[in-house]
């Protein structure tokens, strides 16, 4: 696979999305699962801690999407009537 301009176009505008998502969810939806953790903790009921969804919210921003970008790029730039 060559890099091109178009791939890495589509992967910096994925990474975008990916902090913005990274930072909405750090921001208003991670605190609130933080706190029912905590609750629930008194009860022995809390599950899996938020930390293992931070984890994964993390690597799908900062990993997935950006190569996900990445591959739809390519693939947009290949199927374009100009395309060479």
């Amino acid at each position: 696979m060559i890099i091109s301009a178009p791939g890495l176009l589509g992967a910096l505008l994925f990474l975008i999305f990916g902090i913005v998502e990274l930072a909405i969810f750090t921001r208003s939806i991670y605190p609130v699962l933080a706190e029912r953790h905590e609750r629930l903790k008194v009860t022995q009921e809390q599950g899996r801690g938020p930390a293992l969804l931070a984890r994964f919210v993390r690597i799908q921003s900062l990993v997935v999407m950006p190569i996900a970008g990445y591959v739809l790029g390519q693939m947009l730039s290949s199927s374009s009537p100009g395309a060479t």
